[in-house]
């Protein structure tokens, strides 16, 4: 047999009973089970190296048959054995012949067990001593498999089959079982006392207690919101108010939501803040949902509650305070003692309902079977609880947590990744999920990266990348937006860079403190435009539209054009390369509008509406910041100002649009239809990706001179273009170079060939030399490469 590390160890397959015969009376009362399982002794896989024993498959299958022995409906344990193992093939050992016609199926082999292996969330733990003291087995899984006696090959089972004790039990506190049975009512004490728990372990990982750019937190004396909901008294006599917290100290609860027609009704508002502040919040104007927070919070000892839609003036004021607070929920979320989310599609009900059997782990037609626990000494002391997983935890996890329609919110990508606890309440129990330790269940099943599908393990990943130790912390950011980009927002003008302005701000700490930037009063100046960071502005200009996802060409009016906040797609980077040669130059910075300008651009849709402001603004601005060598942006004085000491533009996590003042080089290419081969598109894929791209919706880039040959490729989200083939005559569009990147070519002796990054620009005002983005591309033909490369600078506006 193979064991989880790969090593092939000799197993005992004795029956996992060994009890004498003085213990029947104590376990009669074990009824559904054979005469073997009543005997069930868990204190046997202790005693086997890779914690595995094994009952043979004739017998199971005869003891869960009916009318076996005294047990008219069969064995319990030995059915819930037999069916995660039915479906199994005969394991085939690598000497048999693959054909062989006179091989014995499974169910009729002799020689074939059903192999037991005790293991905590599917990981086999090394075997402990019997007798060693506060040692348990510490295990919540039996992974069976069919295998014969001593073979190393075995074929696997995927069922889970959980174990579960009271809290109070023997096998609870001995630690043998670390799986919890606490009942389908999450508002039970026992549910209650499981997230106290779970709480107190949280705080034991650093990880947890710092925030992701490394201050300390201390979660019971947190600088708390500067609005938070306090809560007094306790069921019945519960109130609750809008009080003004900002300076003191103490623990409050958050949480995450999806706004609907309740939310719109009872939002906090500039005309009723000062009444809420001074008489009190009416709680059954509010929604289910609020009010079962505030029972949570209370049933926990905990005062305070921020809710967004409460505690932040949503109208009324022009904006201000949103403005003001959006920036601050990096901090607000961090530094709560956890955050809650409710799952359910529908929230009518709130979150304290009790799920039916059907949604339970166990399921309608999978009950818990009850076992006999006896201690390390072999005395029986009670029972614990064996069930087979409707549906297995990862799984339970992807659909109730991260498909849901709450996580579809454009918000609740950096609520998630900022809050260092969520407990998640689905419609088929709760997760506990903090930065160390990933998601659990209330039951202690935790949500390994390592049984996750791909895209699952990439989101659990991207989580735990998120801290100050991350290397590469921009790598992280481009994941990050590839992933926020596919979410929906209620209201993209406004929301579209706010909704990740607390990871910019984060992100911005830990890029400053690199660079030896001092953060003075949570103050720094990385230069953060748009959604993209002015120090690796040459890879944030090359996001690409991602064609796999349905199309979607929504404008975001507020954004500068080179930005992916400009428009509502799903839109992916490529894989940087850090061996680029950089090309164009930000010698200068607008950050700001004119008042006219904004009440132009709004009331306006589509590419028109934006080419239009952006035009109308850049003929009466000039740069505002200067970019001097290191990076920094200064504000730009004409030439005979006298010298001042240089003062450094501020970080703004909340900024929506720039113009960039750029120097760089231009010109004219032909860009024509799709590349609909597959040896074009994998031709092309080979200057950026390293596979070819789901998608057929690259375009062909060719050079004036040869419009024949195939130059490079283009995607042009902006560019109208019939949809053609390469032999069509293309349009001209301009190209501005960004970057070089090398393509290594050739088995020994390796060239390195050139190929360029691109943007593909239009000019929208010839006398302010202003462009916009149209796309973006890579050029690797050698005649096309010198002539851009070869091309004289110009300055000019981007926007």
């Amino acid at each position: 047999m193979t064991t989880t590390n790969g090593a092939a160890t000799p197993i005992e397959l004795d029956p996992v009973h060994l009890q004498p015969e003085q213990d029947e009376d104590a376990e009669a009362d074990e009824a559904g089970l054979c005469e073997r399982c009543r005997y069930f002794d868990i204190q046997a896989f202790a005693r086997s190296e890779n914690r595995t024993r094994g009952y043979m498959l004739h017998d199971v299958r005869f003891a869960a048959t009916a009318n076996s022995g005294t047990n008219r409906d069969g064995c319990a344990l030995c059915s819930l054995l037999l069916r995660s193992v039915e479906d199994i093939d005969r394991p085939r050992d690598t000497t048999e012949w693959e054909l062989n016609p006179f091989r014995i199926p499974v169910e009729k082999d002799p020689s074939m067990y059903v192999h037991m292996t005790m293991c905590a969330d599917n990981v086999v733990a090394a075997a402990q001593p019997t007798n060693a003291p506060g040692l348990g087995l510490g295990v919540n899984r039996i992974r069976t498999a069919v295998a014969d006696r001593f073979s190393e090959v075995m074929n696997p089972s995927d069922h889970e089959l959980c174990l579960v004790a009271d809290s109070d039990s023997p096998a609870a506190h001995g630690n043998d079982i670390t799986g919890r049975y606490l009942g389908t009512d999450p508002g039970s004490d026992a549910h209650f006392d499981a997230i106290q728990a779970w709480i107190r372990d949280c705080q034991s990982h650093p990880k947890c207690m710092q925030t992701v750019s490394g201050v300390p937190i201390d979660v019971h004396q947190a600088d708390l919101p500067a609005r938070c909901v306090q809560l007094t008294g306790h069921g019945a006599d519960l109130a609750a108010r809008l009080a003004v917290t900002e300076g003191i100290r103490g623990s409050y609860i958050t949480l995450t939501h999806r706004w609907n027609g309740e939310t719109e009704l009872c939002k906090t508002t500039a005309d009723n803040c000062d009444q809420r502040q001074q008489d009190g919040i009416d709680l059954q104007g509010l929604p289910k949902l609020f009010r079962d927070v505030f029972t949570v919070a209370t049933r926990l000892g905990v005062s305070y509650v921020w809710i967004d839609s409460l505690c932040i003036i949503q109208s009324g004021d022009g904006g201000a305070d949103w403005k003001k607070e959006a920036p601050r929920m990096a901090q607000y979320y961090q530094y709560s003692l956890f955050t809650i989310a409710g799952t359910m599609e529908d929230i009518d009900n709130g979150l304290l309902q009790p799920y039916s059997q059907d949604n339970a782990p166990w399921g309608p037609t999978n009950p818990l079977i009850r076992l006999p626990y006896r201690d390390k000494t072999g005395s029986p002391a009670g029972h614990f609880f064996v069930y087979r997983r409707q549906v297995p935890v990862v799984d339970d996890y992807c659909t109730t947590v991260r498909e849901s329609i709450l996580f579809r919110r454009g918000w609740i990508l950096q609520e998630w990744l900022l809050s260092k606890r969520l407990v998640w309440y689905t419609p088929r129990g709760l997760f506990l999920e903090c930065h160390t330790d990933g998601p659990r269940t209330e039951y202690q099943e935790r949500v390994l990266v390592a049984n996750a599908q791909p895209h699952l393990r990439a989101q659990l990943q991207m989580k735990a990348n998120f801290h100050f130790g991350n290397a590469a912390i921009l790598d992280f950011w481009y994941r990050t937006i590839e992933h926020y980009s596919s979410c929906s927002l209620t209201r993209p003008d406004q929301d579209r860079i706010l909704a990740v302005a607390g990871l910019a701000k984060e992100v911005g700490r830990i890029l400053a403190d690199r660079t030896g930037d001092a953060v003075v009063e949570g103050n720094h100046h990385e230069m953060y435009l748009a959604g993209l960071w002015l120090r690796d502005i040459h890879h944030g200009l090359l996001w690409e539209e991602d064609h796999a996802a349905p199309p979607c060409n929504e404008v975001v009016g507020q954004a500068p054009s080179w930005s992916w906040a400009s428009l509502m797609m799903l839109v992916r980077w490529p894989d940087k390369d850090y061996e680029r040669e950089t090309a164009l130059r930000v010698v200068g910075l607008c950050l700001s509008r004119r008042e006219q300008d904004q009440d132009q651009a709004q009331g306006r849709d589509g590419e028109h509406a934006e080419s239009q402001d952006a035009e109308q603004h850049h003929r009466r601005h000039n740069a505002e910041y200067a970019i001097e060598r290191g990076g920094w942006a200064v504000p730009a004085r004409p030439a005979a100002a006298s010298p001042a000491p240089p003062v450094r533009a501020p970080f703004d996590p909340t900024n929506m649009f720039a113009c960039l003042h750029i120097r760089g080089r231009l010109c004219t290419v032909h860009v024509r239809g799709y590349l609909g081969t597959d040896g074009k598109a994998k031709a092309a894929a080979a200057t950026a990706y390293t596979n070819r791209p789901p998608s057929e919706k690259w375009r062909a880039i060719c050079s004036r001179a040869k419009p024949e040959v195939i130059a490079g490729w283009a995607s042009a989200e902006r560019l109208e273009q019939p949809d053609a083939a390469c032999a069509d005559a293309g349009v001209a569009v301009q190209v501005l170079l960004v970057s070089t990147r090398f393509r290594r070519k050739g088995a020994y002796l390796k060239r390195r060939d050139r190929v360029l990054d691109v943007l593909l620009v239009e000019e929208i005002d010839a006398r302010a030399h202003v462009f916009r983005r149209l796309g973006v591309g890579r050029i690797f033909d050698g005649d096309l490469v010198a002539e851009l490369e070869t091309a004289g600078e110009r300055d000019f506006q981007f926007v």
